[in-house]
């Protein structure tokens, strides 16, 4: 179709974004579309180049400053992520608001929703200016601690913005789609130039239709229904879609009437005026009066009518009065809260209960309900057992609220708070799902229901009657109508339900009705009896017109308004007449007889409160006003009319069709509040929208609705059917809470404590009692003790008003909830007065509940002795009354007690009775029986008992599962799994890892879930098999998806790591390193230097310490964790990062860039404060050098990192490093400097330190024969060359002993020779590198070491770090020199000991 232009008025277009506070605010979107619609160059979307998407924005933000909450906007986005998992519930929330879900951005915080048709963007957009949409996106997103918080749920809320220039033009594009929509014409256009065009005048209603033009659509004009072209740039569209749907689904006449220009500035008044005219009536019904005559306005006057009702002061007289025949003299706008309601419609509306429903017998009862006075609690032992156990009661299920409510109903003296019009919610269910029952909504008995007369109306029908001749003489019907006012008995007469058919005739078929109706008009107007010809010509024209014969209905109804009475004297029939041949002129489009009574009869229906219906017909008659208001631009009169149809259709029980209109009207109380600025609206139609919702199956709507209830004049039993209903509808998203595996809302401590509020403003303490048991028992479930405990002690104080007994149950309720929170003291000052009030009573039940808590009491305390001989008492108490439930549970408490006290034989045998008891069918209670096979398989573990421990879990479980209590299962799952860790048995240990993940799904709880993913991802990976670690990778990754939903930065960076590391592990290089970059990309984004300097390293580390790829860890340890240690400065860190990148390069073969960093690392070593980190810095760099052939500067750096040894040795493995440093000096001075001297001090001083060592005789050895062929050939000397060769051979058997092979002198000779000449230059300081590790973190020990143990026990640890975090020269090949090969047996010895752990260090 293209893109079509309309072409209008001269606004220009400001860009706006609506944003919905409250729901106050849903004035400004529809303005914005109003003025789109008349902008001088609109495109109407219809092509692919405009988008039909909609972002809808959410921020939470506190309501005292108006600012964001970025606490709540980053819970609101985990809380997203999560349900975005399944998006299934996302999908349903958005289709109750009629809006098709595109894609969600949990971190960008928006949604992308698009719509298809007007009436989805008509309901969206209503939903979002009523403030649905926020509240339906708060209840969605917000979990517990929200609503359990008191301070942050009433400062803290959720705002909603949407681009409504877009989306006002997506809705007037989806018009066009659509085909033919309705608008308004801008200009008058009564002379057409061609044949074809359609004349009309300013702001009648058009019904265009596109025709492929683009100047003229074709125009039907709902007033007359002529057709004809239009032109497009004079045609308006409304710009409500409310409007448009209207006229769709009800078409008529739209002409109306138009309203004279007045002297009343307000649009609904009260007061008086005074004539400026002499007014001279033709008909009896108008008011006649002089100028300067008084006229106080009956009900209201509205300034878009032209008449209304007037009683002139002076007469009494009472008639209709033309608006432009008076002025204002002393008149006054309804008051700021009504706004268009007088207060009797305002009370009457807000009473209104629309649609009943049948209350489901115990449904609160399983939420309220309580056993805490007649059984035993259980203990727990520490914090793997049942952290609550929540008993049911054993009697049977009743409705709490109704025994609130009888107390209330039994009282004489009922309180104000609870009167009402109605009958009780919870004492009147039998009408509830009566569908076709007909409700009455009457001046008087405002929403009363039928049956609620207080006697039978009267019979007036003589069974004679029908055989005289002179009815008329003696009919009391005919008597009983011509009565010249109005009566109460008169209602049956116009209500809509036809009553006087069963009240006046006694139910005689229609037919026979009809005849004696006709005979009593024959009878009136022989007798001349006015008042009873009139009325019954309007009866004859009611059932008339019942049988759809308007014709003959129109001749009885203008027939009763010609007969000469003052109509006002009975102003119920005077509505009626009028209405009633309102709606059948309109119906038969009796244009010429319209005006004059369209006029009277809206006024009568507008001006006059509490308008009592006569007919369903009188819809057709309020759609022409309802037009009218739309044409002019009167809100208030817009209003009106819905809540006159409103009205109309719910007491019909028309849910469908009144929906629309009470949600208008909602959103024109709001606007019409906002422009008055009144905080408040007249009247609060949230409370009749969620029971209508409710009715419509809408929960997500039903609870936005409920939760936006002011809560205005509501009674108390208001207050518990806002609790029914949020439980009905809670249920409807949680349909497991209706089968006890989840906890209940916890919004319902909301609707709790607006109960309780309007019960504390009573007399009744049962109630107040019962309610604030209720919050204590909610708030226990949810953990919140710190809040269960007040409603508690409230709760006892009440109680203490009623009686003992009700104060009783409050009472061990309080010490209960002081007792889980570890209040022991205060609750043993709870229950000892209560045992000392029970021991004079006969309640033993209700004393060995009480034995118990005290038990637990002292238990907490420490008095295990007490506490041993109270449970006994509660024990006995239990045998002897013959409660098997009570007695295993006591029987569990001691052996709770015996475990805790290391008495394993006496728990089991108190244990295994309990167990006996617990399978009898009157216990049951699968938690309980669970938690003492716990106890007793803890009491075999405690003995070394596997198998039996094995069996009381597993039995455990079986229980749980057939309980289907999924708290149960997930607690015994967890002890299972543990027990098989211990006993190294991972295969079964990994099967109950993953039914606790099943678990965790099945409650959605994604944080447990997650915990328990990574765990099994630990045991598959520790399996170490290709096929457990493509497992252990499909576990982590899923943890990696929860960690990303929760928002946990820190650990979604762990879970990037992890699967790194599995991918290097599986030999998936390229996989791993772009995993390990996500991971730094993560650490990136919490802005934590050091968290993020972690990762880098850590990510270094997979290839580092691997065998493939090592390179690839230069770009994390030099680009990545370097700079953030120094940024941080942290010279530990970039110590130990100096010392990687040295050995890394240097092992590549890099030995140039190793010398930049082994520098830098000698140059910050003494920053670091600890002389091994000094000395190992030096020994590197001497070790680089070596390296690079340098070797007089190696020579001095090996000779730097000697002088930082200590100077006494306190173990001999220290000697070894001293003995491979010296050795390599001697070599490379040998050999290299061709310095025999030197290298002769040398060897002497490696021979001391070898001496020192005599676990080492392979080196011993081959320093002795270098000092030989020193002596024999460098610097001669022929005794000492014969003494170490001597020395030499008598090592030759120590040495066999201890390498398993003697080696000749002659190997040896040549061994010096190859290593004097192709010395390994790749890795030269292998074996004094490793050696000088070791000794260097034993001395540093030995330093740093102090008396005591504590101090032995740090230095241990330092020396296990730096073995972990420095490693400088570990896994090098052996150097092929002869004194390497003799001494490379030496790493391989004491690996045991203290001292052969810390030289891994320099390692």
């Amino acid at each position: 179709m293209g893109n079509r232009v309309i072409h209008e008025g001269e606004e220009e277009v400001h860009s706006e974004v609506e944003v919905e506070d409250e729901g106050i605010t849903g004035e400004s979107y529809w303005k914005r579309k109003e003025t789109l619609s008349k902008t001088s160059s609109i495109s109407l979307p219809v092509g692919e180049r405009f988008s039909s998407d909609v972002l809808l924005l959410f921020r939470g933000r506190r309501r005292s400053t108006l600012q964001p909450d970025s606490n709540l906007q980053e819970a609101l986005r985990t809380r997203l992520r999560v349900v975005e998992s399944n998006s299934q519930d996302v999908i349903q929330l958005f289709k109750d608001l009629s809006a098709r879900l595109v894609s969600v951005h949990a971190e960008k915080d928006h949604f992308v929703v698009t719509f298809k048709t007007v009436e989805e963007i008509w309901k969206f957009s209503t939903y979002l200016a009523l403030g649905y949409v926020a509240r339906c996106l708060e209840n969605f997103l917000c979990d517990e601690s929200f609503w359990l918080d008191p301070v942050m749920l009433s400062d803290v809320e959720i705002c909603v913005t949407v681009d409504e220039e877009h989306l006002a033009r997506l809705y007037l594009g989806l018009l066009l789609q659509e085909g033919s929509f309705f608008s308004k014409a801008l200009l008058t256009h009564e002379l057409p130039q061609e044949e074809e065009e359609l004349a009309y005048r300013k702001n009648d209603l058009v019904m265009v239709k596109d025709t492929g033009h683009e100047t003229v659509w074709e125009g039907t004009l709902l007033s007359s229904g002529k057709h004809g072209l239009v032109s497009v740039h004079i045609m308006q569209p409304l710009p409500y879609p409310f409007y448009q749907w209207f006229l769709r689904k009800y078409p008529g006449n739209a002409g109306g009437v138009s309203s004279a220009k007045g002297l009343f500035d307000q649009p609904i008044v009260t007061g008086t005026c005074v004539a400026i005219v002499d007014y001279y009536p033709t008909v009896k019904d108008e008011l006649h009066f002089s100028q300067g005559d008084l006229i106080e306005v009956d009900g209201m006057l509205l300034s878009s009518m032209n008449l209304f009702i007037g009683r002139h002061l002076s007469s009494g007289h009472i008639g209709f009065v033309h608006k432009t025949h008076v002025k204002p003299e002393n008149i006054k706008p309804l008051d700021r809260q009504l706004v268009f309601l007088s207060e009797e419609e305002r009370v009457a509306l807000s009473q209104f209960n629309p649609c009943h429903e049948q209350c489901h017998t115990g449904l609160l009862n399983k939420l309220f309900s309580t056993d805490i006075s007649t059984v035993y609690r259980l203990d727990r032992l520490d914090s793997s057992d049942f952290n609550y156990i929540r008993n049911q009661a054993q009697k049977p299920p009743v409705d709490s609220r109704k025994s609130i409510i009888s107390t209330i109903s039994e009282k004489s003296d009922t309180p104000p708070y609870h009167s009402s019009p109605r009958p009780s919610f919870y004492t009147s269910q039998s009408y509830l799902e009566r569908d076709h029952e007909v409700l009455s909504f009457n001046l008087e008995d405002t929403f009363r229901e039928m049956d609620e007369y207080e006697e039978d109306p009267p019979n007036y029908v003589d069974e004679g009657v029908w055989e005289t001749e002179e009815m008329e003489c003696v009919d009391p019907i005919l008597t009983l109508l011509n009565l010249d006012h109005f009566e109460d008995s008169f209602r049956a007469l116009y209500d809509l339900s036809y009553s006087f058919l069963d009240t006046v005739f006694e139910g005689l078929p229609e037919d026979e009705v009809l005849l004696h109706l006709e005979s009593l008009r024959e009878g009136a107007k022989k007798g001349s009896l006015l008042w009873a010809h009139r009325r019954a010509c309007f009866l004859l024209g009611r059932l008339s017109a019942k049988k759809l014969k308007y014709s003959q209905a129109r001749v009885y109804y203008e027939e009763a308004l010609k007969i000469p009475v003052d109509g006002f004297e009975d102003k119920a029939l005077l509505i009626a007449l009028y209405t009633n041949l309102t709606a059948v002129y309109l119906k038969q489009r009796m244009t010429d007889k319209l005006p004059d009574t369209l006029e009277k009869a809206s006024a009568l229906m507008l001006c006059l409160p509490c308008h009592s219906f006569c007919s369903l017909d009188e819809f057709e008659l309020l759609k022409p006003i309802l037009c009218k208001a739309v044409v002019d631009n009167d809100r208030h009169l817009e209003a009106r009319t819905c809540y006159l149809v409103l009205r109309l259709f719910l007491l019909q029980r028309k849910v469908e069709e009144a929906l629309p209109f009470v949600e208008r009207l909602q959103f024109l109380t709001i606007t019409l509040s906002a422009e008055e600025e009144r905080p408040v609206g007249p009247v609060d139609l949230n409370w009749i929208l969620c029971r209508l919702y409710h009715k419509k199956y809408l929960p997500y709507l039903a609870l936005a609705s409920l939760s936006l209830d002011s809560g205005q004049d509501h009674s108390l039993d208001d207050a518990f059917q806002k609790v029914e209903l949020f439980i009905k509808n809670s249920l409807r998203l949680n349909p497991q809470w209706r089968e006890g595996s989840s906890l209940p809302p916890a919004q319902v401590v909301i609707y709790l404590q607006q109960a309780l509020t309007i019960a504390s403003c009573g007399e009744d303490p049962r109630t107040q009692r019962d309610l604030c048991l209720c919050l204590a028992n909610v708030y226990q479930q949810y953990g919140a003790l710190d809040k269960a405990v007040p409603y508690a002690q409230q709760a006892v104080q009440a109680g203490g008003r009623v009686n003992e007994e009700e104060g009783f149950e409050a009472s061990v309720l309080l010490a209960w909830l002081l007792v889980l929170n570890n209040e022991p003291e205060r609750a043993l000052s709870t229950l000892k007065p209560l045992l000392q009030s029970l021991n004079e009573t006969d309640s033993p039940t209700q004393r060995g509940v009480v034995h118990n808590l005290l038990a637990l009491c002292l238990r907490k305390r420490g008095d295990v002795r007490e506490a041993a001989r109270s449970f006994h008492c509660a024990l006995k108490i239990s045998q002897e009354s013959g409660n098997k439930h009570n007695e295993a549970l006591a029987l569990s408490n001691l052996g709770c007690l015996a475990l805790s006290v290391g008495a394993p034989v006496l728990a089991e045998r108190f244990l295994m009775r309990s167990l006996h008891l617990f399978q009898c069918p009157d216990s049951p209670s699968d938690e309980e029986h669970v938690q003492a096979l716990l106890w007793l398989g803890r009491s075999y573990k405690d003995r070394r008992g596997g198998q039996e421990v094995r069996l009381c879990y597993e039995l455990g479980l079986l229980i749980a599962i057939s309980a289907k209590n999924l708290h149960s299962q997930m607690v015994v799952a967890k002890r299972l799994s543990r027990l098989y860790a211990d006993l190294l048995l991972y295969g079964q240990c990994i099967i109950y890892y993953e039914h606790c993940v099943g678990l965790s799904r099945q409650m959605k709880d994604k944080r447990q879930e997650g915990e328990y993913l990574e765990i099994l991802s630990s045991l598959y990976l520790s399996l170490n098999t290709e096929k457990s670690s493509r497992k252990s990778l499909d576990y982590t990754k899923q943890s990696l998806r929860i960690s990303i939903d929760l928002g946990k930065r820190e650990e979604e960076s762990e879970m990037w790591l992890q699967v790194g590391r599995i991918y290097y592990l599986i030999q998936e290089d390229e996989l791993a390193d772009m995993y390990l970059q996500a991971a730094v990309t993560t650490a990136l984004r919490m802005n934590d230097p050091h968290f993020t300097m972690n990762i880098y390293e850590e990510a270094g580390d997979v290839f580092f310490k691997g065998q493939r790829n090592r390179m690839a860890a230069l770009p994390f340890f030099r680009d990545g964790a370097l700079p953030f240690a120094r940024s941080i400065r942290d010279v530990h860190s970039e110590f130990r990062l100096l010392n990687k990148l040295s050995e890394l390069l240097l092992s590549q073969g890099q030995q140039q860039e190793a010398l930049q960093y082994a520098t830098l690392a000698v140059q910050i070593s003494p920053s670091t404060g600890a002389s091994l980190q000094e000395r190992v810095a030096y020994h590197r760099l001497a070790s680089v050098y070596y390296c690079l052939q340098q070797y007089e500067l190696a020579e001095n750096y090996y000779l730097k990192a000697l002088s930082l040894s200590p100077a006494v040795l306190e173990h001999v493995v220290e000697a070894r490093y001293y003995v491979k440093v010296y050795s390599r000096l001697a070599n490379f001075t040998l050999h290299k400097l061709k310095d025999a001297f030197d290298a002769m001090g040398y060897f002497q001083l490696a021979l001391a330190a070898a001496l020192e060592d005599r676990g080492s005789p392979r080196a011993l050895y081959v320093i002795y024969m270098k000092l030989a062929e020193i002596h024999a050939n460098h610097l001669p000397d022929p005794e000492l060359s014969h003494s170490y060769m001597a020395s030499a051979q008598s090592l030759k058997g120590e040495l066999a002993d201890h390498t398993g092979c003697c080696g000749s002198e002659q190997d040896s000779a040549n061994a010096e020779r190859s290593d004097s000449e192709s010395p390994d230059m790749s890795r030269p300081d292998l074996d004094c590198s490793e050696s000088s590790s070791r000794s260097d973190t034993c001395v540093k020990d030995i330093s740093l070491a102090a008396p005591d143990q504590t101090q032995t026990e740090h230095t241990e640890t330092e020396c296990a770090d730096h073995s972990r975090e420095d490693p400088m020269d570990a896994g090098h090949p052996e150097d092929s020199s002869p004194d390497s090969q003799d001494t490379s047996s030496i790493n391989l010895t004491n690996h045991t000991s203290h001292s052969g752990q810390c030289m891994q260090s320099i390692d």
